[in-house]
């Protein structure tokens, strides 16, 4: 990761951090305070672990997608390895602005693994864009399922506009995707004038660009070739994925479920997971890192049609820490684990002197 790149995430974990904690004290301050606090009391320990454990399952899921992926082009891929740049991934993507960082970090460790440039980032935009595509079914199918199974049922209308913002944008980004999976040279229309322009010339010799180029239009190739061996060849491991990508947030929308019912309420668990993708819709492109501070006061909004006042700020808290917390801690072992094993060691310190 280089020595600049730690100092920076961990400058984005403690601005996540502070955001996410400042969310949690107005959503404190403003739904009763202290008197919150003894509702952590009744909360069902086992429903805790199981929400954990469903947590782990969705990383699983996110490792399965990547060692199917990778073993229809040809090449292998640990499950245990595929965990780590799972977990290293959503670390990354919460500690960066619109969780922008997970996927260019997971196709950059995926090149560790012995294959190219082209076929990780073929690898991790074919598991983005499936996981967007169940994402955004679940988001019109569950809601729109319970619209028409309970008539009684109604979106107020913070939640209407949640979930046109979140279908609109995410539909956007939906469409761009295939867009450049379908059309990759457009990359070249970009990238040629970002390296090709006066400014640029200053400081970058013109061999230097070249050589650049010649890397984007390899890795184009490679992705295209990727691409083709997955539509032609591989069309069982896509439909494998894809399901896959459905099991992963079906998994993220239950534990609030399980949560909401360890805190001793009798919620709908469908009502509860139609909420909850609509959140996962509508934060998904917050500008903070990881989501902070909006991901909490956006949860509780959308959550306060059917959770108690008293109760909402520890449910949120609760919800916040397992969600997120879990992978920011998780994640953060293994990056430090590994500026740990790239510094060298005092014996190689000396021979690098001495030589």
């Amino acid at each position: 990761m280089g020595q600049k790149r730690p100092a920076q995430l961990a400058r984005g974990a403690t601005l996540a951090v502070a955001l996410s904690l400042l969310g949690l004290f107005l959503l404190l301050r403003l739904t009763g305070g202290r008197a919150a606090w003894p509702s952590l009391a009744r909360l069902n320990p086992m429903l805790v672990a199981l929400s954990i454990g469903l947590v782990v399952v969705n990383w699983l899921f996110d490792a399965l997608r990547m060692v199917v992926l990778v073993h229809a082009l040809g090449g292998r891929l640990r499950l245990l390895s595929a965990m780590r740049i799972s977990v290293l991934g959503a670390f990354v993507a919460n500690v960066t602005p619109f969780d922008s960082g997970g996927e260019p970090l997971q196709a950059y460790l995926l090149t560790d693994k012995g294959i190219t440039v082209g076929q990780s980032t073929a690898v991790i935009a074919v598991k983005t864009i499936l996981n967007a595509f169940a994402r955004l079914c679940l988001g019109i199918i569950i809601p729109g399922w319970l619209m028409i199974s309970r008539a009684q049922w109604h979106l107020p209308a913070g939640m209407n506009v949640a979930l046109t913002i979140g279908l609109s944008a995410y539909f956007a980004f939906f469409v761009l995707s295939l867009v450049f999976i379908a059309k990759p040279e457009l990359v070249r229309v970009i990238v040629v004038p970002l390296l090709r322009n006066r400014l640029v010339s200053r400081f970058v010799r013109p061999e230097q660009v070249d050589k650049a180029l010649d890397f984007v239009d390899r890795s184009v190739r490679e992705f295209r070739s990727a691409l083709q061996v997955f539509i032609r060849d591989s069309k069982l491991a896509l439909i494998t994925v894809l399901l896959l990508s459905f099991a992963g947030w079906l998994t993220v929308i239950s534990i609030p479920a399980l949560l909401l019912i360890g805190f001793g309420m009798h919620p709908s668990y469908a009502e509860v997971m139609g909420i909850a993708i609509i959140f996962y819709l509508a934060s998904a492109y917050a500008p903070t890192p990881g989501s902070s501070g909006a991901a909490e006061l956006g949860f509780a909004v959308l959550f306060s049609t059917i959770v108690p006042v008293r109760l909402l700020a520890m449910f949120v808290a609760v919800w916040r820490l397992l969600t997120y917390y879990l992978t920011l801690a998780v994640g953060g072992i293994m990056v430090g684990l590994g500026v740990v094993r790239q510094r060298p060691k005092p014996r190689e310190q000396e021979r690098g002197c001495a030589s």
